[in-house]
């Protein structure tokens, strides 16, 4: 891993919004967590970095909440946001959260 790839985005995408949207892809979406973690751990700017390839930018933590989950990977999607969560508490007052959250899966929502 490059040092500054953490840095770089694909679409407006950086490594770790990738990393959160593929969760629900995955044949093993636990694995996601030790990648979020990790990219968390290599910058301390990696908290604040905005998903630019949507209509309005998203924090880390609006990505996670927002992800498509079902009962093979509800788990894993909630020790993402944790983690992210546990990184950046600020990020709760994203109002794209409070106003979104209808929208987010039962156990996202408690």
């Amino acid at each position: 891993l490059y040092p500054d790839a953490i840095n770089r985005t694909a679409d407006g995408f950086h490594p770790i919004h990738i990393a959160i949207r593929s969760l629900c892809k995955r044949r093993d979406p636990e694995s996601t967590i030790e990648i979020v973690e990790f990219l968390l751990g290599c910058d301390p700017n990696v908290k604040l970095q905005k998903d630019q390839g949507t209509v309005s930018a998203a924090s880390l933590l609006h990505v996670a909440c927002k992800g498509a989950y079902n009962d093979s990977n509800i788990d894993a999607g909630i020790l993402v946001i944790k983690a992210i969560y546990d990184e950046h508490p600020e990020a709760i007052r994203d109002n794209n959260i409070a106003s979104n959250i209808q929208y987010f899966h039962q156990q996202v929502q408690t």
